[in-house]
């Protein structure tokens, strides 16, 4: 698979997802390594990956890795890892993003917003 082409690196985004959604960790996080080693991987994609120390219930090392991405990428997982976290300040990032022009994001914030309030 080298050199690799945006359709080699959307195939490993593909296979990574997919990984996820099977709970197959271990190969997820393998597909994750992958793709954190090539160049010019968007990092809208190699944030799909924050999911696998979410499911395993790793919130901290997951937020530690957004961290290191753009500030303005997925701050809705930001959000939910904090949230995860206990940290208080989640409900505000969640309630600025609950009003957002992406209407997945805006749905996802709104979700966790009335998910809380039901806890």
């Amino acid at each position: 698979m080298s050199p690799h082409t945006k359709d080699d690196i959307a195939q490993l985004v593909q296979e990574m997802i997919d990984a996820i959604v099977r709970q197959e960790l271990g190969r997820a996080e393998a597909l994750w390594f992958q793709l954190r080693d090539l160049p010019d991987v968007a990092p809208s994609a190699l944030a799909i990956g924050a999911f696998i120390p979410i499911l395993r219930n790793e919130p901290r090392d997951a937020l530690h890795f957004l961290q290191t991405l753009p500030d303005d990428c997925c701050p809705d997982l930001k959000a939910l890892c904090t949230y995860l976290l206990g940290d208080p300040i989640w409900h505000l990032e969640a309630s600025a993003l609950a009003e957002s022009d992406d209407p997945l994001m805006r749905t996802a914030m709104r979700h966790l917003l009335e998910t809380s309030a039901t806890v």
